[in-house]
């Protein structure tokens, strides 16, 4: 596995932008279209926005891209008319991406009801996901302090979910979905429960660290928080996000993750809280319960510095997500406005 040190553009995946067309004589399947490449792409269908279909080619490392992105130029200047689940396409285009943060989002329906404690359960099925495309990235990422991802689940119904994957290094997006490919369409067990992924998937935000520092600062920032959200305060539990402890907080981990001549230095932060409107939740999870607070708080930044850097990591925490347990389902959080 490559890890990416610096901020040089790297290819960090590839859509196919496929339109529908009349049946004609010189059809090739997709997947013998890109099979010359070894291993041969995974297809996964991504979420369809009107009327457009994209195919994303997958493969288990991004170090195998370029060559992929070379594949593909060649074949279209051949024949840009694929089968794609029987039905003909013409191939229109290729979007390139080489953001270092995503969002992956994918839908499960089950069997039964599905129960209020799938935090580690889902945990464990995304680690697992990651072993199946290379073991040792996975054990890697179990023993790290700092987890390069988050993981948030909505509930639609009983029996319907959507889970959603944060990803803070860029090399983690390849085998992430590699590892998942084969059970989208297919079922896996949740707590014990029969759940059915949905065919295709969501990349529903892609950022980078550079893109997020040059967003507009605000003297005011407002942050929702979608899950129980809570922090570790003099060895207790504090469920109130006080500015130190959500933005320091996001300071560590912007300053774990981003390129050194992005990374912020410490602060004493210069804020107060201007308005809220929080309830306190329980997350159920198999080995307990956890409390957190829900709903949103505006802080407002005296410091114009500060200000800046808090714009920043307000719009990080939509990866990040803040305080504990962000692995199992706690401290999703949007920055409005």
């Amino acid at each position: 596995m490559t890890f990416i040190k610096d901020t040089e553009a790297v290819l960090t995946r590839l859509n196919l932008v496929l339109k529908r067309t009349k049946t004609v004589t010189n059809l090739t399947p997709l997947n013998s279209w890109l099979s010359e490449i070894q291993p041969t792409p995974a297809l996964i269908p991504l979420k369809t926005y009107a009327g457009v279909s994209k195919i994303m080619p997958v493969m288990p490392d991004l170090s195998l891209y370029p060559q992929l992105m070379e594949l593909i130029c060649g074949r279209i200047t051949q024949n840009n008319y694929v089968l794609w689940q029987q039905q003909a396409y013409e191939m229109t285009g290729v979007e390139t991406d080489t953001n270092t943060l995503h969002a992956v989002e994918i839908y499960l329906t089950s069997a039964a009801p599905l129960p209020p404690t799938l935090g580690r359960a889902i945990h464990a099925q995304c680690f697992q996901w990651f072993a199946n495309a290379d073991s040792t990235l996975a054990q890697d990422l179990h023993q790290q302090e700092s987890v390069p991802f988050t993981l948030g689940i909505k509930y639609f119904s009983a029996k319907k979910i959507q889970l959603r994957i944060t990803l803070l290094q860029q090399e983690l997006l390849a085998p992430l979905l590699w590892g998942l490919h084969r059970d989208l369409g297919s079922e896996i067990i949740l707590a014990g429960v029969r759940c059915r992924l949905s065919e295709w998937l969501d990349i529903s935000q892609a950022s980078s660290f550079e893109k997020l520092r040059q967003i507009p600062f605000q003297n005011t920032i407002k942050l929702q928080f979608l899950s129980p959200t809570s922090f570790k305060q003099s060895g207790a539990i504090q469920p109130f996000p006080l500015p130190d402890l959500v933005f320091n907080g996001l300071l560590r981990r912007w300053n774990h993750f981003a390129p050194d001549q992005l990374r912020f230095p410490e602060i004493k932060w210069n804020t107060f809280i201007s308005a809220f409107e929080l309830k306190t939740h329980t997350l159920k999870l198999e080995a307990g319960a956890e409390i957190g607070a829900e709903g949103w708080v505006k802080y407002r930044f005296v410091d114009s510095e500060q200000a800046k850097i808090a714009t920043v990591l307000a719009h990080f925490a939509h990866f990040a997500g803040v305080g504990r347990k962000t692995a199992m389902g706690m401290g999703q959080t949007k920055c409005e406005g």
